[in-house]
């Protein structure tokens, strides 16, 4: 007769463990240190206000790498599933820029030189959802500050395929004719509109009956990206509200460089395929 194993105990005993123990509430709300002495009124919001984006940004990147997964699983459905919750997050960015915009400039002026030389620059989580996202570029590792940590999360980011990388090689899988030099591609390199890449996107819209679920994959794409842009509308919109022309606190040229950054595309071929459907195409 076989012994029987004894179950492994619970990591915490029945009946000890509390919401505030689960989610670690005390710790989550030590977090917000204001630097500012006395503490501004209005540095609590704007700390509160940037860790929450913080955390939403770990979220978006779980759900982008699972949807990688499925991806190369060969599971469209289920990446398309996923989607639908990258989208809700991405309303949640959106959404919280007006609550920022509640602060006048002239308060947060009076606290904002004690922020200096940090800068969202350096966030590194947001620099890793752009790689993953499609807009690689090398030169925001070193904004990044004295973090050899960070720059090297950075760095395995900036090489990694891209969500759209995984998307293309899974449609090559199945049959459609994605360029063998885009399947081999640098992926340090930030992806560029290629007619080969247009021509089996043509061929995937125009399937797109009897390929829905990659179809669906192609509109979250678009859809993501769209969000994105608004996002980023949005915040240059409260920068210029908040600081006009001046310099960021971490040197850049603030709004300047944030409006510059609404030309950024993730999935240029995407785009492009609107102007190849034919208009017989429902």
């Amino acid at each position: 007769m076989s012994q029987h194993t004894p179950d492994p105990a619970p990591l915490v005993p029945p009946g000890r463990i509390t919401y505030g123990s689960y989610l670690c509430i005390p710790d989550l709300l030590s977090l917000q240190r204001e630097v500012s002495a006395p503490p501004h009124a209005d540095e609590l919001l704007f700390i509160t206000s940037h860790q929450v984006y913080e955390l939403w940004f770990k979220q978006l990147l779980h759900e982008l790498r699972h949807v990688c997964r499925w991806l190369d699983a060969d599971r469209p459905l289920r990446a398309a599933q996923l989607f639908e919750r990258i989208h809700a997050v991405q309303h949640l960015l959106i959404e919280q820029i007006p609550l920022l915009e509640t602060m006048f400039a002239v308060s947060f002026n009076q606290f904002r030189e004690n922020l200096r030389p940090a800068s969202g620059f350096q966030s590194v989580q947001f620099r890793v959802l752009e790689f993953l996202s499609g807009a690689k570029n090398a030169r925001m590792i070193a904004l990044v500050g004295d973090d050899p940590e960070a720059k090297a999360e950075m760095e395995r980011a900036l090489g990694a395929p891209t969500v759209y990388d995984h998307f293309l090689r899974h449609l090559a899988r199945i049959g459609l004719a994605v360029p063998d030099a885009i399947l081999r591609r640098d992926t340090s390199q930030p992806h560029e509109q290629h007619e080969g890449v247009v021509s089996a996107l043509v061929e995937l819209y125009e399937r797109s009956d009897e390929l829905y679920p990659q179809f669906r994959v192609a509109e979250h794409l678009l859809q993501y990206e769209e969000r994105f842009a608004i996002w980023r509308f949005h915040h240059v919109k409260m920068v210029e509200r908040m600081i006009g022309t001046k310099v960021g606190t971490g040197g850049s040229s603030g709004a300047k460089y944030l409006a510059s950054t609404l030309a950024i595309r993730f999935f240029p071929d995407l785009l492009a395929v609107r102007d190849r459907l034919s208009t017989g195409y429902a």
